[in-house]
């Protein structure tokens, strides 16, 4: 327990570092040149998430106006507050990161919404939430950092209603989880849609090489201790991309 607890305390702390970040121009530059018009570009987003993946998730989330869904890991929640001014539901973003949460809450009012929005610092595998709780839940590109991905799956459903969507994206890895299906199923969620989003790996590896390359130009603009974290991540994980994939997965509670 004690191992676990300090696992979640340096997420935490690695997270506020990372969004205490002053974000570089040259990094948007880059998703744009390679995303094109596949770039959510007004959202300011710190994942690889596209304009698709998030019609996707609109398209599956199965909710209506009006209706609450739950965004974990919703860091700064661009998406999210993309996802619930499309629909008009109401939206709840949870993350571990205090500067994320802060962040997001400055956000609401640029989004124009009119429908209810709220956000906390939480753990996915603590909630304080009720039992059937909510009409739908997504996570966007966050689901892979959840250490553990067993109890965060059980909790999701345990504070969604009865015949509830989980929509996600999220990368399969050798050393995190190669296949979230197992553990979904064994939960009581029923599996609609689970594929390997298309083209996702060229993309990201032309991002990192495009972040290695211009290492100088991003330190001269974000400084090194804002600009090293994005440089090692390209570094590290370019050759890891071959054994990875990255999903879009749907699912149901039974009801």
């Amino acid at each position: 327990m004690k191992e676990k607890n300090l696992e979640i305390l340096k997420q935490k702390e690695k997270a506020n570092f990372w969004y205490k970040q002053k974000k570089s121009k040259v990094i948007q530059e880059i998703y744009q040149e390679i995303y094109r018009n596949d770039y959510p570009e007004d959202l300011d987003i710190d994942s690889f998430v596209t304009m698709t993946d998030l019609r996707n998730v609109v398209k599956y989330l199965n909710i209506k106006s009006g209706e609450t869904f739950l965004d974990i890991g919703c860091g700064k929640a661009g998406p999210g507050l993309w996802i619930a001014r499309e629909i008009g539901a109401n939206y709840v973003g949870i993350d571990l990161s205090v500067v994320a949460i802060e962040l997001a809450k400055k956000r609401i009012l640029e989004f124009g919404l009119k429908s209810k929005v709220e956000f906390y610092v939480m753990n996915v595998c603590s909630t304080t939430f009720p039992n059937n709780f909510f009409d739908a839940a997504i996570s966007i590109d966050a689901f892979t950092y959840v250490q553990d991905k067993v109890q965060g799956i059980n909790e999701i459903l345990r504070i969604l209603r009865s015949d509830a969507s989980f929509v996600f994206t999220a990368w399969e890895t050798p050393t995190t989880i190669t296949d979230y299906r197992p553990i979904l199923q064994e939960a009581g969620f029923e599996i609609i849609i689970y594929r390997e989003i298309m083209n996702w790996e060229q993309k990201q590896r032309e991002v990192y090489e495009k972040f290695i390359e211009s290492k100088e130009i991003l330190i001269e603009d974000m400084g090194k201790e804002g600009a090293l974290p994005w440089i090692e991540e390209a570094t590290t994980r370019l050759p890891l991309l071959k054994d990875w994939r990255r999903i879009f997965g749907v699912v149901k509670k039974k009801k």
